[in-house]
């Protein structure tokens, strides 16, 4: 339990402090993750196998957000 603790004090930290670009490198972890097990939850649990479609999209969405924050960080 305590990888899904220390990311919530992560995401909390990170916007107090208005870092992010943290969260395209935590994003990133959350794809390289997904891509590994082959199954994301957002909303909703998605399977590469089952919902091939849905799942590249919630990943490449993971992605692009990650590029995007870490080229244009504010």
């Amino acid at each position: 339990m305590w990888p899904t603790w220390t990311a919530v004090a992560a995401l909390w930290a990170f916007a107090l402090t208005e870092q992010i670009w943290l969260f395209a490198v935590l994003f990133l972890a959350w794809a390289a993750f997904d891509i590994a097990t082959g199954e994301s939850s957002f909303v909703q649990r998605v399977t590469r196998r089952d919902q091939p479609v849905t799942y590249w999209l919630v990943v490449s969405s993971w992605v692009l957000l990650s590029v995007l924050w870490l080229a244009f960080p504010s």
